[in-house]
This record gives C-alpha cells, sequence and structure tokens, in this order.
C-alpha cells in the first residue's frame, strides 16, 4: 500500500512540473529581410477569429499593444501613426481554446509472480492561450518576423498578463535576427 501511495505521489509531481513549464514560445522570419533599414512601427490591426469577442475589450488591446510596444522600443524601434509611412505593420491575433488532456497511469504492486496490476485514468481540462505577433513591410505586405506563444490559462487575467509579458520578452530576445552566413 505504501509503494502505490509513493507512485502515486510521484507521478502527481510530475504532472504538477510539467504543468508549470511554462508557455511554448516559437519565432521565424525572413531570412532575406534587412532588419537594419527598419526603424519604425505602427499597429496595423488584430485579429480574434471566432474567440467570442476576446478583442472587442479595448483593455486588452490597450495591455497588448503596450507589451509588444516595449519590446519593440528595448529594440530600438519608434512606433510611429499609420499616416507617417512606418517600415513595419504589427498585427497580432489572440486565441484561447479549451483542452482536455487524458493521461494513463499504470503499476503493479507487489512482486512479480504474486503482485496486481492496476490503472488510473485522469482527465485534466484547461484554456490555452496564444498570441501570435506579426512584423509585415507595408509596401509589398510581406511577413518578415513572427513570434507565436502558446500557454495555459490560468483564473487571473493579471498572472496571464504576466506570462504573455515574458513569453514576448522570450520572443524577442534574439530581435533582430542574425543573418545566417553561407
Amino acid at each position: 500500500m505504501n509503494c502505490s501511495r509513493g507512485i502515486m505521489l510521484i507521478v502527481l509531481a510530475l504532472l504538477t512540473t510539467l504543468g508549470c513549464t511554462g508557455p511554448t514560445v516559437r519565432t521565424d522570419f525572413d531570412p532575406e529581410a534587412n532588419f537594419g533599414t527598419f526603424r519604425t512601427y505602427a499597429f496595423s490591426g488584430m485579429t480574434d477569429v471566432n474567440q467570442g469577442g476576446l478583442l472587442d475589450n479595448s483593455l486588452v488591446r490597450k495591455r497588448v499593444e503596450g507589451m509588444v510596444g516595449r519590446q519593440l522600443t528595448n529594440k530600438g524601434l519608434r512606433e510611429v501613426a499609420l499616416s507617417d509611412n512606418p517600415d513595419l505593420l504589427v498585427y497580432y491575433w489572440l486565441g484561447r481554446k479549451d483542452v482536455q488532456e487524458v493521461r494513463s497511469t499504470g503499476s503493479v504492486v507487489g512482486g512479480y509472480r504474486w503482485g496486481a496490476g492496476y490503472s488510473d485514468v485522469t482527465t485534466y481540462t484547461y484554456t490555452e492561450g496564444s498570441l501570435v505577433v506579426d512584423l509585415v513591410t507595408p509596401a509589398k505586405k510581406e511577413l518578415v518576423w513572427r513570434a507565436s506563444t502558446l500557454g495555459e490559462l490560468t483564473d487571473s487575467k493579471e498572472k496571464n498578463f504576466q506570462m504573455a509579458e515574458q513569453a514576448l520578452a522570450k520572443a524577442f530576445k534574439n530581435y533582430p535576427p542574425k543573418r545566417s552566413t553561407p
């Protein structure tokens, strides 16, 4: 009995650790783009396709634009009005979806010949949030850089925004990307 309880505690600890890994961050860029020429940016659009009005909230838009703007400003870019012909247009997307994970664990308690096996199936339901930021050249409408973040949302908006801020900092860490030499 103590062995099975110990195994369950270890499994629970591992599952808890897996849930605390933080958001997933991915970036991609056009290797032909000359990032040294980009000095200004303007927010051009946002989308929350089928997300139930996630961006209908001006407070959310302000916070997201503030987070992205801080990252771009830290990289030496300056925000201008759309009418001032910015070097880059910033688009962003917010999304959320409910995810259900089914986890199965099994073990044998006792010895090889006289032991008994058991398994346990648990269902874990959570809400996954995503934020995608695109940097686009206005003249050709070409995507030159993209950051995608994905993470588990909590009931606390403040914690969710902190997680998004950390994810964006990680995404912009290597911006502008280095050109690879052939």
